[in-house]
């Protein structure tokens, strides 16, 4: 599992798109402060500071963490079926359950880092323009480690979903598109249909695509403190376990 690991690890660095993503994103989130900066700068108003910015804007990273993965599970899982790449490793003879899980993992790990690409980038570049300033009393001290954390496992939640999406399709534009229209739409679907039917309902408040909007709360409720943590986890076991399943019995071409 080791070599695996370290196999799907190197390809990932030699990925180029998963690079120009980082770049792309790091580039974005170094600009996005900058606009509101010298906005505000020109109209006198007061300026975000590094705590504040994080704050305000890490509720828009949950669309930036569906377009990373969405991207990379295109060009990082799908496009190794088109190449042959994929049928290669299987005929070697390695059990592909070990394989799936251990090109999902490093997947799941590449998508982490686009995900937190915003919230670390813009903040750095706030605090560097106007000073860090402080979390609110309500958020703690270790507000930013929660929101880094929890960013990096519902990243994962996702990256395994369009694992599944990309063995099914075995086509990086399919994958893309099929796991662009599916994250971004899946939310407006439940909930439409949740307000008509009760069970769709609490499926979707108990899904990680409603929590992923609670990332970024300042304040998490006591009872909502086990669930926020459990769902992604939850989610990206059963993903990968039936991710598992449909790939030991695909045909590979």
């Amino acid at each position: 599992m080791h070599n695996l690991l370290k196999a799907e690890w190197f390809k990932l660095r030699k990925n180029r798109a998963f690079w120009t993503l980082l770049v792309l994103l790091s580039v974005l989130s170094l600009i996005y402060p900058l606009l509101y900066y010298f906005d505000r700068q020109t109209n006198g108003e007061p300026q975000f500071t590094g705590a504040e910015f994080l704050l305000s804007f890490i509720g828009s990273n949950s669309y930036l963490i569906k377009l990373g993965t969405a991207m990379l599970a295109g060009f990082f899982i799908a496009q190794e079926y088109a190449t042959g790449v994929m049928k290669t490793i299987v005929s070697s003879g390695i059990r592909r359950e070990r394989l799936y899980l251990a090109k999902t993992a490093i997947f799941a790990f590449g998508a982490g880092m686009l995900s937190i690409a915003f919230p670390v980038v813009s903040t750095l570049t706030a605090t560097l323009l106007s000073g860090f300033g402080e979390w609110p009393a309500e958020a703690g001290a270790l507000y930013g480690v929660r929101v880094l954390l929890l960013t990096m496992l519902y990243t994962a939640a996702y990256a395994a979903i369009a694992a599944l999406v990309a063995t099914l399709f075995t086509d990086s534009g399919k994958t893309i598109a099929f796991s662009l229209v599916f994250f971004i739409g899946i939310e407006f679907v439940l909930s439409s249909l949740g307000s008509k039917v009760a069970m769709v309902q609490s499926f979707y408040e108990w899904s990680v695509f409603k929590f992923v909007g609670e990332i970024g709360q300042v304040a998490i409720a006591s009872e909502d403190w086990l669930a926020i943590w459990l769902v992604p986890s939850v989610s990206a076991v059963l993903s990968v376990v039936l991710g598992m399943i449909v790939f030991r019995k695909k045909d590979i071409k």
